[in-house]
């Protein structure tokens, strides 16, 4: 399924994440691995319509020493625009130094019930024209 992120690094910041429980993507199985980058594209196809962008990142971080906060298998789909961050690699060195900084920090700001309710809908609009 795709997920908007409640605490998004980003606009549009966005998680892909099986139905089934899982803690890393060599455990998928074929049918499983094609359904996981499927829904990733497919929910790619829709953030960039509806961010005006053909920019993204995607980044999938598997045990705590690659960044990962939460032990169930997820991927991180960012929308980038120009001049988004002041440097376009600049949450590569969050990554790197996630020993002291964490990407997934509960600290970040969330977003309001009526802020994300708003993103869905557009969302689900863009993906019903598709």
């Amino acid at each position: 399924m795709a997920i908007c992120n409640i605490a998004p690094v980003l606009p549009g910041h966005s998680l892909i994440i099986p139905a089934a429980h899982y803690t890393s993507v060599l455990e998928l199985d074929e049918k499983a691995l094609l359904a996981f980058f499927q829904t990733a594209q497919m929910a790619s196809n829709i953030l960039l319509k509806a961010f005006h962008t053909d920019a993204f990142d995607w980044s999938l971080q598997e045990k705590p020493e690659a960044g990962q906060t939460i032990e169930h298998l997820h991927l991180h789909i960012v929308p980038r625009l120009k001049a988004d961050l002041p440097n376009p690699g600049d949450w590569y060195p969050l990554l790197q130094h996630n020993d002291k900084v964490i990407i997934d920090s509960l600290k970040r700001p969330r977003l309001d019930a009526e802020a994300m309710a708003n993103i869905v809908k557009h969302l689900r609009e863009i993906a019903g024209g598709l």
